[in-house]
């Protein structure tokens, strides 16, 4: 869509050209009037050429008058057209009546003029021109002669104070005065009060508070002079802190179960003393240590469970239980924190819960007991083995029992033979014998790893070069006749 200016710019246009033909038409009907008047002149004073040569120059003098018109009309731009069509109108009027005037001045010719008309209405204010450009600015002017010199100021604030000068000496001392004379009695004072020894009085006596809580105590005071105020806890290595304290008041914030106790006010003048006491009791959650266990015991015997230590005010009640069914019949006997079986059973191996309940909760712990079965031998070494140097010896050592015990070896007071001991099978192999491997062997069988059962083995290794007959007299002096048996058909084969 167009814009506004641009719609104003082309009415001013249409309205200018509108009034451009109205001057034209206006000029044209003149120019008649002109020609006409010119006529008439010509048919009753021919001989006046130099009043007609006024005539006749009149039109190209109203036309030169008009074409400077135009110009000035072309040049103006911010005029309206009302405006423009006053002027024109105005100034043909004029080119008019004075060519009228110079007609009628002229002999033979006679000229009515009628009275002027009115004056037409004012045009509309035209549209306001563009600002000017701004002048230049003035240059400074010289600076002028310095003035005469004003009255004095206000003086200011006072200055900071200089140092403080030495102390004279002191003066000698004057004589004393005459005494003057005796004032008026003044009234009779009220009377003192009389001194009397301290009295206490607490508020509350006796003070129950959850843990975490506040515990507030009041102590109140009589006496003259006005006794001094403490607050001391009895029984106690911990001293009452001083932020605890304000004037006769004793709060303790967050408090604890060390907070616990009796706490006393005490009340001192010059008279002596007294003392009233308070107590506090403070609710905790209880609390409760366990081991977690296992705890290995054998079957058939009898067991205590590791103590539930409980702590927590009231005193919480202690329970058993087991997880899976209930604890034993008349061989489960528990006081609080301890708990025994008698006789146990391989079915009591389970899980035990410790619980301790008061007003301020519930808390459980657990531990574990595992019932296991002695572990026994089901095939043990022999008790003694001979050998002969650059032989393998093979000891066979097996064990039964609940867990299924595990077997390992050892030798007393040395160590295997390295690189020529093996365990297979539960089984010791002892290859390429030297007489050093001699010595005492244990077979071990533990259940759980907490009940162990050994089994010994006494190895003997003879060299390689000895006899026959003299194993056999050395076989048969160890009074073992069946192992001499054993060793007399070996060395026989």
């Amino acid at each position: 869509m167009p814009s506004f200016a641009s719609i104003i710019t082309v009415i001013s246009i249409v309205f200018y050209c509108a009034g451009f033909l109205r001057v034209e038409l206006e000029l044209h009907k003149q120019k008649k009037r002109i020609n006409a008047l010119e006529s008439v002149a010509e048919v009753k004073s021919p001989s006046n050429d130099a009043d007609m040569k006024i005539i006749k120059n009149a039109p190209g003098i109203q036309s030169s008058k008009l074409n400077r018109h135009s110009r000035q009309v072309e040049s103006t731009k911010n005029s309206t057209e009302a405006q423009r069509k006053a002027e024109t109108i105005l100034k043909i009027n004029k080119l008019l009546s004075e060519g009228s005037v110079h007609l009628c001045q002229s002999k033979g010719v006679t000229c009515s003029l009628g009275p002027p008309g009115p004056p037409g209405p004012p045009g509309p204010r035209g549209h306001k021109g563009a600002r000017g450009r701004r002048g230049q600015k003035g240059r400074i002017g010289n600076k002028g002669d310095q003035g005469i010199m004003g009255s004095p100021g206000k003086s200011g604030k006072q200055g900071i104070m200089g140092l403080v000068g030495l102390q004279g000496e002191t003066g000698n001392k004057g004589d004393k005065g005459d005494m003057g004379p005796a004032g008026m009695p003044g009234t009779k004072g009220e009377p003192g009060k009389s001194i009397s020894s301290p009295g206490v009085v607490v508020s509350p006596v006796t003070l129950t508070v959850n843990e975490g809580g506040t515990a507030s105590f009041q102590c109140s005071a009589s006496g003259n002079p006005e006794p001094a105020l403490t607050w001391s806890k009895l029984n106690s290595q911990s001293q009452i802190t001083q932020s605890a304290v304000s004037g006769g008041k004793l709060e303790l914030k967050k408090v604890t179960g060390n907070d616990s106790g009796v706490y006393q006010c005490s009340a001192t003048n010059i008279l002596g003393n007294s003392q009233e006491v308070v107590r506090l009791a403070v609710n905790v959650h209880p609390q409760v240590s366990l081991q977690p266990g296992p705890k290995f015991v054998t079957e058939g015997s009898d067991v205590t469970l590791p103590p539930c230590h409980v702590t927590g005010y009231p005193a919480p009640v202690v329970t058993w239980r087991k997880s899976s069914g209930q604890l034993p019949q008349d061989r489960a006997h528990y006081n609080n924190s301890v708990l025994q079986i008698s006789d146990v059973r391989k079915s009591d191996s389970d899980t035990y819960f410790c619980s301790a309940v008061n007003l301020l909760g519930n808390v459980e712990r657990k531990t574990q007991v595992v019932v296991v079965s002695l572990p026994l031998f089901t095939v043990k070494p022999p008790g003694k083995v001979f050998a002969a140097t650059g032989d393998t010896l093979t000891l066979n050592c097996s064990a039964s029992g609940d867990p299924r015990p595990v077997i390992s070896w050892k030798r007393q007071e040395a160590a295997l033979p390295v690189g020529r001991s093996d365990r297979t099978n539960n089984a010791l192999f002892l290859r390429d014998l030297k007489e050093e491997d001699a010595g005492i062997y244990i077979c071990m069988a533990s259940s759980a790893g907490v009940f162990d059962i050994e089994a010994i083995s006494d190895v003997r290794v003879r060299p390689s070069g000895t006899g026959k007959l003299k194993m056999l007299e050395i076989y048969l002096s160890q009074k073992e006749s069946e192992h001499a048996l054993k060793i007399y058909c070996w060395s026989l084969s």
